[in-house]
């Protein structure tokens, strides 16, 4: 009776609309692997693949990334382990936590090799390419490309920049590093702070400054990342451990979400197999956690009143398997609740995100920039890029602009050109380096109707891009562009050259 009447959910689940419209709940992968499925290999990834996250299609991933990097991790954790397995070491022996490959079969071996075939028979050959797009002019109008250089040995490996409302200038480090600059007609290193772990992101009050450091910037399952209150006496700066134990923290935002008077925090924790992304509310002598979502991936969030009821509401962005821009309503009593307003399929590689209003019509769009690239499929992916999605009201939005961009990493938007309209600025930290111009920072002027022109710098760079930031750095007026450098080569092998840590877009506008 038991197998029959799931054989009826499922029939019901695919008796009309798309799956993004159908209500009936989807059988969990323990009932689906005990009942008698008789479909075919598309209806069988809907289905097992909608228990985790959106179905991709087919053409995501060529055949030999599919074959031999995402399918076996996929039935993996699934349970499902075969002969080819024989020699593979196992997800528990990699320090994988219990519980994220299952201990038994979710899946039968007929209905896996439908599925795989599925995958396999539609996937491309090769990656698909770019679709066809402006090329990028050579010479960025309105600014200056400069390359600061100090006269000491030391890798670049930034890990953080922000330029506060001093105009100083904040550099993380990956070797637990925390620099505090100065441009007077020229860079002044004034400040160098030792950290528990890479500063990932920066809280200025009015004691001094909040630090998150997240630890492994490699996946990872540690607990190493640290929260310090760093106050400064006299000519020294002291630290204050606030947070220890965070899962490979990446964002940290502050703001008072109860209205009592007092700052609370938001908490990114990236994770790899685990994460959370929390609320911390600050209590006179106490401190409570509210988890909003116990996913590994939170990114990033944004704290604002969105839905414009008089308190601050999380407004953030998950990666990994459930990734989307999510909007938890502040609904008061240290409650939220939780909306999805865009989600993607799990190699989309969402990286960076921000809100402003494109079309002046009052309302904040999204602009988004996709190109994680550093899991299973490392190959190039023509859905990667820089993304608008219009807020079209009642928590709607869609895309409305879309620009290929290799490995898209992180974005800034401005009226940089001071025309009334945002520009905007992406860089990728996995670009195609065979693409010429070069593509791993692009600078997109606002032309009006959702028309951008494309320009990259003309400048011979050798360097990986991991950071964006921006900031009136030499205080005329407006909006200078500060690019964090990553040489990998840096991370093994002691420093040969001076330090060269970010490049600088220095606006000319003035």
């Amino acid at each position: 009776m038991k197998r029959l009447l799931l054989g009826v959910v499922v029939a019901v689940f695919f008796a009309c609309e798309p799956i993004s419209e159908r209500k009936q709940p989807i059988p969990s992968l323990y009932q689906l692997s005990q009942m008698d499925l008789n479909l075919d290999g598309e209806k069988l990834a809907e289905l097992y693949c909608a228990n985790c996250h959106i179905k991709p299609n087919p053409d995501i991933l060529d055949k030999e990334t599919w074959e031999k990097k995402v399918l076996p991790d996929m039935r993996m954790r699934m349970g499902l382990y075969l002969a080819e397995d024989f020699g593979v070491t196992l997800p528990s022996d990699n320090g994988v936590p219990k519980g994220i490959y299952s201990d038994i079969p979710l899946i039968k071996r007929d209905d896996w090799e439908k599925l795989k075939n599925y995958y396999l028979e539609f996937a491309p050959d090769t990656p698909l390419p770019q679709e066809e797009k402006l090329t990028p002019q050579l010479g960025i109008p309105n600014f200056n490309v400069e390359i600061p250089e100090f006269d000491f040995l030391y890798p670049d490996l930034i890990t953080m920049i922000q330029v506060d409302n001093q105009s100083n200038i904040w550099l993380g480090h990956r070797f637990k590093r925390l620099f505090q600059l100065k441009f007077n007609g020229k860079f002044e290193l004034i400040d160098s702070l030792v950290t528990d772990v890479a500063p990932v992101s920066i809280h200025f009050d009015q004691s001094g400054f909040e630090l998150l450091s997240m630890g492994l910037m490699d996946p990872s399952n540690d607990s190493l990342g640290t929260l310090e209150q760093f106050e400064k006496v006299g000519q020294q700066w002291e630290a204050t451990r606030l947070k220890s134990k965070l899962m490979r923290p990446v964002d940290l935002a502050v703001g008072d979400l109860d209205g009592d008077g007092i700052e609370d925090r938001v908490i990114s924790q990236f994770g790899n197999h685990l994460g959370k992304l929390s609320v911390y509310f600050t209590r006179e002598d106490s401190e409570e956690e509210v988890v909003l979502k116990a996913l590994p991936g939170a990114r990033k969030v944004k704290l604002l009143d969105f839905d414009q009821d008089g308190d601050l509401d999380v407004f953030g962005m998950m990666t990994q398997a459930r990734e989307g821009i999510y909007f938890w309503e502040n609904t008061g009593d240290g409650r939220f609740s939780e909306k999805v307003l865009l989600e993607f399929q799990p190699a989309f590689g969402s990286s960076d995100f921000q809100l402003e209003d494109f079309d002046q019509d009052g309302l904040l769009d999204i602009v988004i920039v996709n190109g994680d690239n550093a899991d299973l499929s490392q190959i190039l992916k023509n859905f990667h890029g820089v993304r608008i999605f219009k807020n079209k009201g009642s928590f709607e939005f869609e895309e409305s602009w879309f620009y290929p961009m290799y490995g898209a990493s992180g974005v800034q938007v401005d009226d940089f050109d001071q025309d009334g309209d945002k520009d905007i600025v992406a860089i990728s930290f996995f670009p195609d380096s065979k693409q010429s111009p070069r593509q791993d920072l692009i600078y997109f002027e606002n032309l009006g109707d959702e028309q951008f022109q494309p320009f990259v710098t003309d400048l011979d760079i050798d360097a990986n891009f991991l950071i964006i930031a921006k900031g009136d750095v030499d205080l005329d007026q407006d909006q200078d562009i500060l690019v964090g450098a990553f040489d990998f080569n840096d991370l093994y092998k002691r420093a040969s050259e001076n330090w060269q840590p970010f490049i600088l877009l220095r606006n000319k506008i003035f």
